[in-house]
């Protein structure tokens, strides 16, 4: 067990995880958000950024959106992606989960073998943006249907098999415990089936305890 609130680098970063999801990329624009759920979080772009000062480094690493814990034992990274997917966009996603588990591992001395138990991996992407989403790589999706997206998942779902796209499946068992591929409503129908066993004190929003 570890108790994320006894270190301070993620308890100075707390937020609602509707901040995390912010697609701020258009000047001058309000941002869009991709949740308007209210549910506690650590900020784990804030956390890279405290983690890195002061390390001198020529490149900056990627770090994930958010962080949160599932249940009394289960940390969850949440990763918000608002536009199209291709392949520069996997690149980067998976760079970021490279780099957000060394430095959560870093931090609370948990190898990789112990996330591998416990931990979990989310993406939320936006429908519209990518409708026609397989395991397949970009190059071998010819004439996909527009359709091909929802029934692929209905098939997994015959076989109690969830379906995970661009390529993220790699990451089930080799870093993670399970590895999510969610459109929008899908991670809303996720969040109501959360058990709210660590809410918010009154007057803010508290970092999730414990692990």
């Amino acid at each position: 067990m570890v108790d994320l609130n006894a270190f301070p680098i993620f308890s100075a970063h707390p937020a609602a995880l509707k901040e995390t999801s912010a697609d701020e990329r258009k000047k001058g624009v309000p941002p869009v958000y991709m949740t308007e759920s209210t549910l506690p979080v650590i900020n784990f772009d804030e956390v890279k950024g405290a983690y890195i000062r002061g390390l001198s480094l020529s490149e900056t690493p990627k770090s994930v959106d958010a962080l949160f814990m599932k249940d009394e034992h289960t940390p969850v990274f949440v990763e918000f992606k608002n536009g199209r997917i291709g392949h520069k966009e996997q690149y980067s996603v998976r760079k970021k989960i490279y780099d957000s588990l060394l430095i959560f591992s870093d931090i609370t001395s948990l190898t990789i073998s112990d996330l591998r138990e416990r931990m979990e991996y989310i993406l939320v992407y936006n429908e519209t943006a990518n409708p026609n989403q397989s395991a397949r790589p970009e190059k071998d999706q010819v004439q996909v249907s527009p359709s091909f997206d929802t029934i692929a998942k209905t098939f997994r779902g015959y076989a109690q098999e969830e379906y995970v796209c661009f390529g993220l499946k790699d990451f089930q068992r080799y870093c993670f415990k399970a590895v999510h591929t969610y459109t929008q409503a899908e991670f809303e129908s996720y969040l109501a089936g959360l058990p709210r066993f660590s809410p918010a004190p009154s007057g803010g929003n508290a970092a999730p305890a414990r692990i």
